[in-house]
């Protein structure tokens, strides 16, 4: 069973590269690990590692039966790979195809599904109100978008903007009934899409406006969809899906004094749940082995999902021949790589002994670690590449490297990632 198969799963379409990683990286700060792909089409490794999908189009400046056909295959093929589309991202400054492009991921979600669009991203200076959108105070169609010269756009009332562009139902949301609450948006929503709307255009001038409306699109019981530059989408991901909470798994298979200290240490400060391996087991080989690794990851994958720090360490070891002690290395590197794909929500390794690092990165299949900083002195944090888990933050240290609270700080530096 693979990690994708415990994790939410859901897909983000951007009609740009720019528009769909500045939405992702919204969504990766909530919490969702969240990969931008660069080409409509699924990478042959895989994208279990990440909960969210943003897909590009490139779409904003082609004919709008071209965009139309682009948003289509993009829903298509996030369906195709289990994720449902929660989002379309638009341009805060609206140009481009919206009222196609929002069609597309409607008529892939199905009948009753219902897109609520604003431009509003306050951070950016963009606000809805009266239906009017602003760009820092200037109504849109007073701008410089105005002269844009693929996509100008001579509206600033955004219901009849996107009304010109469609032929679903398209209604208003004002900001007073924003600011009655996420129960009164979601009543609002459910009472619009009763009547056949399909598109919802919202007011929104400030974030806590944003949040009423992704948690009322949360609540409503309707089939969702934001549409927006990206502040909506987020709130909407936050108060529809648990996120991906951020565990670290350690992987200590160093029997060096200081490795015990520096690990019982972390357990007294953090409350880091740490499965003991009969190291002597792993050493022999065969069914000892295998009845080891099963007890342990089935031990990890009982502690209860909002246990941050997770993992296994060795019991003491007197004496092994070399055969023996890459045997136990491959049998912790196996260990590792069971348990994560039966845990939820690791956002990081946490390497302890250099023959333990090796066989963990074989195992996952890593052909290199893209080392990005320096944790302590000798204790390195980086990322997998390639493999079976790209992406995956690693700290790397020596099993006699280190004070008594090294293991704390490194698995702290991942926590914090």
């Amino acid at each position: 069973m693979t990690s994708s198969e415990h994790r939410p799963a859901i897909g983000v379409i951007a009609d740009d590269l720019t528009g769909a990683n500045a939405t992702g990286v919204l969504l990766t700060r909530t919490g969702y690990p969240t990969a931008s792909l660069t080409e409509l089409r699924w990478p042959e490794g895989g994208l279990d590692g990440y909960p969210c999908i943003v897909i590009a189009t490139e779409s904003r400046a082609v004919p709008a039966d071209e965009a139309r056909r682009r948003v289509a295959d993009a829903a298509r093929l996030l369906l195709d790979h289990g994720r449902r589309p929660m989002a379309k991202r638009i341009d805060s400054t609206l140009r481009g195809n919206l009222g196609p492009e929002v069609e597309a991921v409607l008529e892939a979600l199905g009948p009753g599904s219902v897109a609520v669009l604003t431009g509003a991203f306050p951070a950016s200076g963009r606000t809805a109100r009266d239906g009017i959108h602003y760009v820092h105070g200037v109504p849109l169609a007073e701008t410089e978008v105005r002269h844009d010269p693929l996509c100008p756009v001579t509206q600033s009332h955004v219901p009849t903007l996107v009304g010109s562009q469609t032929g679903l139902p398209v209604a208003h949301l004002p900001l007073a009934a924003v600011r009655a609450g996420a129960e009164a948006v979601a009543r609002a929503i459910a009472e619009q899409a009763r009547q056949g709307v399909r598109i919802l255009c919202a007011d929104a001038e400030t974030d806590a406006d944003i949040q009423a409306l992704g948690q009322g699109m949360a609540l409503s019981g309707v089939t969702c969809v934001a549409a927006d530059p990206g502040p909506l989408t987020a709130a909407f991901v936050a108060a529809s899906v648990p996120p991906v909470r951020g565990r670290v798994l350690v992987v200590a298979g160093s029997v060096t004094d200081l490795t015990r200290t520096q690990l019982d240490h972390l357990q007294a400060e953090t409350g880091a749940r740490l499965i003991q391996v009969d190291a002597g087991s792993l050493g022999r080989g065969g069914e000892d082995a295998e009845a080891e690794m099963r007890r342990a990851v089935d031990a990890l994958a009982a502690i209860p999902a909002g246990e941050p720090v997770i993992g296994v360490r060795s019991s003491e070891v007197l004496s092994v021949d070399p055969d023996a002690a890459g045997r136990i290395a491959a049998g912790f590197a196996e260990i590792a790589a069971r348990a994560l794909d039966r845990l939820e929500g690791v956002k990081g390794l946490y390497t302890s002994g250099g023959d333990i690092t090796v066989a963990v990165c074989r195992r996952l299949q890593a052909g290199a670690i893209q080392l990005d900083a320096e944790v302590l002195p000798l204790a390195v944090q980086g990322r997998l590449v390639g493999g079976l888990r790209p992406g995956l933050a690693i700290v790397t240290k020596g099993g006699l490297v280190g004070d008594r609270t090294a293991a704390v700080t490194c698995v702290r530096h991942l926590i914090k990632l």
